[in-house]
C-alpha cells in the first residue's frame, strides 16, 4: 500500500457531537475509491457497513458538558457587570450560581446524548430525548407561570402545569428534529477532507455557523428581555430565561468555534481517543470543582448583610438563583432556608423562621431576628390605645368638639383617590405650585398630612384598607365605609376604573354603593390604558350630582357620598403620547417625554379635573356643604432607585408608600400636620366627622384630634406603629423609626426617618433591640395573606361578601 493510501482518512462512523451520525461529504479521489474497494472486501467491514453506525457516547458527553460550561462563562460576566459593586462576596455568589446552572445544563445534555448514543435512536426519537432536557425547568415554572394578576386571568391558566411542559417538550422536539438533519455530517461511508484555505466552506458548515449565530442572538435577546421587562415580576419566568440564555450561548459558542472536521486516520486513531479521554476527564474535573465550590458558597456565601443587599437590589440572576437554591435545600418546609445567608435560624423546626410570631418569654427566637422578647410590647401598646380611646371619649364631650361634629354631620362627602400618586410630587415648592395649581388651592383649605403612609405599595391592599380601615381587608369585613354612610342616610356612588375593579376586588369596593360607574380604562387592549380617563371620571361624577340635584328638586334630598378614583397617573407609562388631552396639557403636538416628565404631565390632567370638580361644587352651591378627602393608594417607582420596581408593589420604600392626604372641612382653616398617619385612618375619621355609627375592629384611628384646633397632644400619639405589607417585604413605622424586612433575602433594614427620609443609612446591625421591638409590633398585628394569584383573588372575593350574603 502506498504512502498516499496510508494518509487517506477513514470514515469515522460517527456524527456531530450533538446531532448526527455521519461525516462531511468531500469529492473522493481515485486513491480514495481504491481504498474503499479494498476495505469493503473484508468480511468484518462488510458486516459493519450493514449495521446502523453507532455513535460514540464520549463525543456527546463532551459536547454536552462543554456547552453548559461555555454558556455559564458567557453569561456570568454580564451579571458581574450588573452588580456594579466591588463586593467580592456578591461576585463569588454570582459566578458560583451561574456556573452551577451551566453544570446542570451540561449534565442534562450529556445524559441525553449518552442515551441517544446507547439507543442508536431514530432522528425523531433522538429529538424527543434531547427536548426532554427542558422538562426539569418547565415543570416547576408552569406551576407559577400564571400567578400574576393579569396572567392568571388568561385561558388555560388553571391547567398550565399540564399543557405548558407538554407544549414546550413537543415544540422543542419538532425544532430539534430538522435541526439534527441540518447539522448532520455527510454519510459515514464517504471520505471527508477539510477544504483548503480560501476555498468555499461546504453547505453543512455554513448551516452550522448560521445556527450558531442565531442561537447567539437568541441568548442576547433572552438577556435583554430578562433585564429590561417586568424585572420585579414573574421570578419563575425570569429564572427560566436565565437557563435559556445560558443554553443558547453555550450552543452558539460550541457550534461556532469547535472544528467540525473529524479525520481518524489509521495511524491517528489512538491519539484521537486519548484526546477525547483527556477532554472528558478535564470537563468532569471542572464539573466537580464547580459543584464543590457551590457547596462552599451555599454554606458560606452571602453571610454579610451588605453583600445580600447588593444582590437583592442590583443582582438579577444572582438574586433569582439564590431564591431557587434556598427553596431546594429548605429542610423543614417552612419556606425559608439558611443557605446562601438565608434567614432561617433553625432549618429543622418549621415553627422557627423569619415570619413566625415571637412567643414572649420562652427563650426561643422564633422570628430569627436575633432578639428574644422578654416583655409583651404589643400588650402594653393595646393598653395604651384603650387609655387613649377613653381620653378621646372625654374630649369629644367638650362643647367645641360637640359643636364641630353637629355642624359636619349633615355634610356631603367627596372622596378623591388618585392612583399611584407619590407625596413628593406634591411637596410644597414653587415649581409644584405652578404646575398643579388646583390641587394646591384645595390644600390651602385643607388639613394636609405631610407624613401619610399607605399600608402597601399595591392598589388591592391599600385601596381596600382605605375603604375598611383594616390592616387585613381580605378577611370577612362586617361593614365598609360606604355601608356605614349608607346606614347614616347617605346616597353613595363611585366612579371606578375597570382595571381596579378587576384586580382590587369588585365585591368589597362596591359594597354599600347605591350605584357605581365602571369606567373602562382599557378598551383597546385588556389592562393597557392607552388613553386618558380623568375627564370622563369627572364627567361621570358630575352626572351623579345632576341626579342628586333632580332628586332634591323632587323632594327626595339626601346627603351623598361620591367616590372618584382617578387613574391617569397610574397609566403614565401606557397612555399614548398622541392622546389629545395630553397634547393639550403639554401644548405640544408631538410630545417626547421621559418617564418622570410623563408622570407629571398625567398628574396635570388630574389637577385640571379636580379643579373642574371644585368649580362645579361651587357653582352648585355645594362647596360649603361638602367634606373633601384627597388621598392616594400608593406611590410609584420612576427609575431613580435600583431598590424600586419598575412601577410599584413588591417592596415598601418611601417613594412607594409615602402618599398625599388632605381633608377639607368647610369652615376650618387650612393647616399642615407632620404627625405620621396611615390611610387606614380615613374610614374612622369620616365616620366620626359625618356622624355615622362607629365601626368595630378597626385598625385605623380617627384623625379628629388633628382636625379640631386645640386638641390635647396626648390624643395624637406620634409613635404608634403603622403596619406595612408587600409580597417581598414587610415593615413597621413607629416614628421616627422604620423597619423593613425581606424574609426571602434575609435582609433587615432600620431607618431613622427624622433625618434619613430617603432610607440610605441602615441602622439594623447597630440597633438590634429596636429591630426586635418593631418586629413585635408587626407580629402582633393581623396577618395579611397577600396572594395576588387568581386563586387568591377568588378567595378574596368570597371573603368580601357582606354578612348574610356569603
Amino acid at each position: 500500500m502506498s504512502q498516499d493510501q496510508l494518509d487517506t482518512p477513514f470514515p469515522d462512523g460517527d456524527g456531530d457531537e450533538l446531532s448526527s451520525s455521519s461525516r462531511p461529504a468531500v469529492p473522493a479521489t481515485a486513491d480514495d475509491e481504491a481504498l474503499r474497494a479494498t476495505v469493503r472486501d473484508l468480511p468484518e467491514v462488510r458486516a459493519g457497513l450493514r449495521k446502523r453506525p453507532r455513535v460514540q457516547p464520549s463525543r456527546g458527553v463532551i459536547a454536552g458538558l462543554a456547552i453548559g460550561l461555555l454558556g455559564a462563562v458567557a453569561i456570568a460576566p454580564i451579571e458581574h457587570r450588573a452588580l456594579a459593586s466591588p463586593d467580592l462576596g456578591a461576585i463569588w455568589a454570582a459566578w458560583s450560581l451561574l456556573l452551577a446552572v451551566g453544570v446542570a445544563i451540561g449534565v442534562m445534555l450529556a445524559l441525553a446524548e449518552w442515551l441517544v448514543a446507547r439507543l442508536r435512536s431514530r432522528p425523531l426519537l433522538s429529538a424527543a430525548v434531547r427536548a426532554a432536557c427542558c422538562l426539569p425547568v418547565l415543570i416547576p415554572v408552569s406551576r407559577h407561570l400564571f400567578d400574576g394578576a393579569f396572567a392568571s386571568t388568561l385561558p388555560g391558566a388553571g391547567t398550565a402545569f399540564v399543557w405548558v411542559p407538554l407544549l414546550g417538550w413537543g415544540g422543542l422536539t419538532l425544532a430539534f428534529w430538522p435541526g439534527s438533519k441540518w447539522l448532520q455530517y455527510p454519510r459515514p461511508d464517504t471520505v471527508g477532507r477539510a477544504p483548503p484555505k480560501g476555498a468555499a466552506l461546504p453547505l453543512f458548515i455554513r448551516r452550522r455557523r448560521l445556527i450558531a449565530a442565531t442561537l447567539g442572538l437568541g441568548a442576547i435577546a433572552c438577556e435583554y428581555v430578562n433585564r429590561t421587562f417586568l424585572r420585579s415580576e414573574y421570578p419563575d419566568i425570569h429564572t427560566m430565561l436565565i437557563v435559556g440564555a445560558c443554553a443558547a450561548a453555550g450552543l452558539s459558542l460550541w457550534l461556532g468555534f469547535t472544528r467540525p472536521w473529524r479525520y481518524d486516520q489509521v495511524e491517528r486513531r489512538a491519539p484521537v481517543a486519548q484526546g477525547r479521554a483527556l477532554a472528558l476527564a478535564g470537563l468532569i474535573s471542572a464539573v466537580m470543582a464547580v459543584v464543590a465550590n457551590l457547596v462552599a458558597c451555599v454554606q458560606l456565601g452571602l453571610r454579610d448583610p451588605d453583600t445580600r443587599f447588593v444582590v437583592a437590589t442590583q443582582g438579577m440572576h444572582t438574586r433569582l438563583l439564590a431564591r431557587v437554591v434556598r427553596g431546594l435545600v429548605d429542610g423543614d418546609g417552612d419556606g425559608h432556608s439558611p443557605a446562601l445567608g438565608g434567614a432561617d435560624c433553625d432549618d429543622t423546626d418549621p415553627d422557627v423562621h423569619p415570619e413566625a410570631r415571637e412567643i414572649i418569654g420562652n427563650d426561643v427566637d422564633e422570628d430569627c431576628d436575633g432578639y428574644i422578647a422578654r416583655e409583651d410590647l404589643a400588650a402594653a401598646l393595646a393598653q395604651a390605645d384603650e387609655a387613649a380611646a377613653r381620653k378621646q371619649g372625654v374630649w369629644r364631650d367638650e362643647p367645641e368638639v360637640r359643636e364641630f361634629l353637629r355642624r359636619t354631620a349633615p355634610m356631603h362627602l367627596v372622596l378623591i383617590t388618585v392612583d399611584a400618586l407619590r407625596a413628593d410630587v406634591l411637596a410644597d415648592s414653587p415649581e409644584n405650585r405652578a404646575e398643579f395649581p388646583r390641587i394646591f388651592q384645595l390644600f390651602a383649605d385643607s388639613t394636609v398630612f405631610t407624613r401619610a403612609f399607605a399600608p402597601s405599595a399595591g392598589t388591592d391592599l391599600s385601596l381596600s384598607g382605605i375603604l375598611t380601615g383594616r390592616i387585613d381587608p381580605f378577611t370577612h369585613v362586617d361593614k365598609t365605609l360606604a355601608e356605614a354612610l349608607h346606614d347614616a342616610g347617605r346616597v353613595a356612588h363611585g366612579v371606578i376604573p375597570s382595571e381596579v375593579l378587576r384586580y382590587a376586588g369588585k365585591t368589597l369596593l362596591t359594597r354599600g354603593l347605591h350605584s357605581h360607574d365602571r369606567l373602562v380604562n382599557d378598551a383597546g387592549q385588556r389592562d393597557v390604558g392607552s388613553y386618558s380617563t380623568s375627564a370622563r371620571t369627572t364627567s361621570l361624577g358630575l352626572a351623579f350630582l345632576d341626579q342628586r340635584q333632580q332628586a332634591a328638586e323632587q323632594g327626595a334630598a339626601a346627603p351623598f357620598f361620591l367616590w372618584l378614583h382617578y387613574f391617569d397617573v397610574h397609566e403614565h407609562d401606557e397612555v399614548d403620547g398622541g392622546d389629545r388631552s395630553l397634547r393639550r396639557v403639554l401644548s405640544d403636538p408631538n410630545p417626547r417625554l421621559g418617564r418622570r416628565e410623563k408622570y407629571r404631565a398625567m398628574l396635570r390632567l388630574v389637577d385640571e379635573q379636580i379643579g373642574a370638580l371644585v368649580d362645579q361644587l361651587v357653582a352648585r352651591q355645594l362647596w360649603d356643604k361638602t367634606v373633601i378627602v384627597l388621598v392616594s393608594d400608593h406611590g410609584e417607582g420612576l427609575g431613580e432607585d435600583p431598590r424600586l420596581p419598575d412601577n410599584h408593589g413588591r417592596v415598601l420604600y418611601n417613594p412607594l408608600i409615602h402618599v398625599p392626604l388632605a381633608i377639607r372641612i368647610p369652615g376650618q382653616p387650612g393647616r399642615v400636620v407632620t404627625d405620621p398617619v396611615t390611610v387606614l385612618d380615613i374610614t374612622p375619621t369620616v365616620v366620626d366627622v359625618l356622624g355615622a355609627e362607629p365601626l368595630a375592629a378597626l385598625d385605623g384611628r380617627s384623625l379628629l384630634p388633628h382636625l379640631v384646633a386645640g386638641a390635647p397632644d396626648e390624643l395624637r400619639p406620634r409613635a404608634r406603629p403603622l403596619i406595612l405589607n408587600e409580597s417581598d417585604q414587610y415593615g413597621v413605622i413607629a416614628w421616627p423609626y422604620k423597619l423593613l424586612v425581606r424574609p426571602g433575602e434575609n435582609l433587615t433594614e432600620l431607618y431613622d426617618l427624622s433625618g434619613d427620609f430617603g432610607e440610605r443609612t441602615n441602622l439594623a446591625e447597630s440597633a438590634p433591640r429596636r429591630v426586635g421591638e418593631l418586629m413585635q409590633y408587626y407580629h402582633a398585628a393581623p396577618h395579611v395573606d397577600l396572594d395576588r394569584t387568581s386563586r387568591g383573588r377568588r378567595l378574596r372575593e368570597r371573603n368580601a361578601a357582606a354578612p348574610g350574603e356569603q
